[in-house]
């Protein structure tokens, strides 16, 4: 399967890069699915965050940090899924 794939701008006639293999869900591009496997990777980072901030020799300051850090991991991931399920599928839970 190729890394991207290419679309022709319909003003300019060229051909411009695309990322993402839209109006298919089981279809991908490497790239989108080695981005894919990263976010849900930092998410699952997050948790384990997460996870390593309830332990009882952790100082205050850095279970905070644990904290804010999972939480943010978490965060990040989840929204840039999100964007990218809504760039793979346009209109996806749109309420219009």
């Amino acid at each position: 399967p190729p890394s991207i794939g290419s679309q022709r701008d319909p003003e300019t006639g060229q051909h411009m890069p695309v990322p993402f293999l839209e109006h298919r869900v089981n279809g991908q591009y490497i790239i989108e699915g080695l981005s894919a496997g990263f976010l849900f990777s930092l998410g699952g980072v997050g948790f384990v965050f997460l996870d390593w901030s309830n332990d009882k020799v952790v100082s205050k300051r850095n279970r905070y940090l644990l904290l804010l850090s999972g939480v943010l991991c978490i965060a990040i991931a989840y929204n840039l899924c999100l964007l990218f399920i809504r760039m793979k599928i346009p209109n996806y839970m749109n309420s219009d």
